[in-house]
């Protein structure tokens, strides 16, 4: 009788132990493929606010460029043509390196037709124009550069990473251009 029971419990065993194995491998196998397709979401997640954010930055940049554009039209007296000149190539060269990178990245850059209020009629006279202009351009000098430390952080990609630390040194240099411009600009209407 304990033969049989032994061999009873042996069959079971034999029986049982590749099911159990099965059974296992079934649920690691499931858990990896998990795994798997959270990987690959965060992946697409992640590439997803990459592109919005160069999105974001290019907008910000090309919106700059046309700000500049509206200052050289009302700059009679040449008061600030130095500066938009400089932030005007600035931008240029920073709206190439956020073209070429999109291309790479395979992301979609499109052709902004305009800013709402670049080229608006102004009440105010030119000093007035050019100093809400400049002040315009700081905002989206600033902003820009919180763009570019959120792209920063939030990838992972060396290109990105590179890019954004290396246009926030440039950015800022442009920042302290413009408070310097803006306060020389005070002076010169308060003497006036």
């Amino acid at each position: 009788m304990k033969f049989k029971n032994m061999l009873k419990l042996m069959l079971l065993l034999v029986f049982a132990t590749p099911v159990l194995i099965s059974c296992n491998y079934i649920l690691e196998n499931n858990k990896r493929k998990k795994d798997i397709v959270s990987d690959i979401q965060t992946k697409i997640n992640t590439y997803k606010k990459e592109a919005e954010l160069l999105l974001r930055v290019s907008r910000n940049n090309l919106d700059i460029i046309e700000l500049c554009e509206a200052i050289k039209h009302v700059d009679t007296l040449k008061n600030v043509a130095q500066l938009t000149e400089r932030l005007e190539k600035t931008h240029f060269e920073i709206s190439k390196n956020y073209n070429k990178l999109a291309e790479d990245k395979l992301i979609s850059i499109p052709t902004y037709i305009s800013i709402n209020n670049a080229f608006e009629f102004r009440d105010d006279d030119n000093h007035a124009f050019i100093e809400k202009k400049l002040k315009q351009i700081l905002n989206k000098t600033e902003t820009q550069i919180q763009l570019l430390n959120t792209l920063g952080k939030t990838t992972n990609n060396v290109e990105f990473k590179v890019l954004a630390i290396k246009d926030t040194h440039t950015l800022k240099s442009n920042i302290n251009k413009i408070e310097d411009t803006l306060n020389r600009l005070n002076q010169e209407a308060q003497e006036i």
